[in-house]
């Protein structure tokens, strides 16, 4: 490639994410069958309607909550903090809720976490599946060694830790209800993909600790410790169903 035309690439790259549209652009675009503004006008506008809908069909409920006009103009100004550097969109909104944390909008923490959990369930949607771990594969560990376990979790399985009632909040969304405030309730929500779709567990406090320590790869021993026998009898409780529901895959 040739410095000249690089250069001019760069400036069409420039002059279509930046926020101000360049003037004079008929001295790079020239020879177009439409006006350079014109033909410049129509790049920008694509460019941005089209990340718009990306961003909004990652994070609908986020869009929901804050109103179409408003989302749209939180959406372009995450575009403009984060031009998309892949070959595809498919993992751009990856960045969103990152970005929302650090932004100013008003209830960011909130949505931030709503945010979190939409993103889950991208990333569950696109995980493979796996066969899970039965109850016969953990008969086969001897009394002894439970506590030495580790655990494969599921490709899809994401542990998201809550400060606020983000599931309730989403699920009000998804089936179309009044959208309520979300209050403040610390736990967890598990997010997985099963044969039948994706799938939202709702978690405790303590059993968020303990699952986000096992996908982290601690030992079952490991991530028990500390826990109370009244804590540790709700885990167990808590493991049978998160077996019989396919949250892990395989023994470490």
């Amino acid at each position: 490639m040739s410095a000249a035309l690089a250069k001019r690439q760069r400036w069409l790259y420039e002059a279509i994410v930046d926020d101000v549209a360049p003037t004079q652009p008929q001295r790079v675009l020239g020879g177009a069958a439409v006006p350079a503004e014109l033909g410049l006008a129509v790049y920008r506008h694509a460019y941005r309607a089209r990340l718009r809908d990306c961003v909004a069909d990652d994070f609908a409920a986020v869009a929901a909550v804050l109103g179409e006009s408003a989302f749209a103009g939180v959406a372009d100004a995450f575009i403009a903090a984060h031009p998309p550097r892949d070959a595809t969109l498919n993992s751009y909104g990856r960045f969103f809720a990152p970005w929302l944390a650090t932004s100013r909008i008003a209830g960011r923490v909130r949505l931030t976490e709503l945010a979190h959990l939409e993103w889950a369930l991208v990333e569950a949607l696109h995980a493979s599946l796996a066969p899970a771990l039965s109850g016969a594969d953990l008969a086969t560990i001897a009394p002894a060694s439970w506590g030495d376990i580790t655990l494969q979790v599921a490709p899809s399985l994401r542990v998201l830790e809550c400060h606020f009632t983000t599931n309730a909040l989403y699920e009000a969304f998804r089936t179309k209800r009044q959208l309520p405030k979300a209050q403040r309730k610390r736990g967890g929500v598990v997010v997985l993909r099963q044969a039948d779709g994706l799938k939202r567990f709702d978690l405790d406090v303590v059993e968020t600790r303990v699952l986000r320590a096992l996908a982290a790869g601690a030992t079952l021993g490991d991530a028990l410790a500390g826990l109370s026998g009244k804590h540790t009898s709700t885990i167990q409780q808590a493991f049978t169903r998160w077996v019989a529901h396919g949250f892990f895959s395989g023994l470490g």
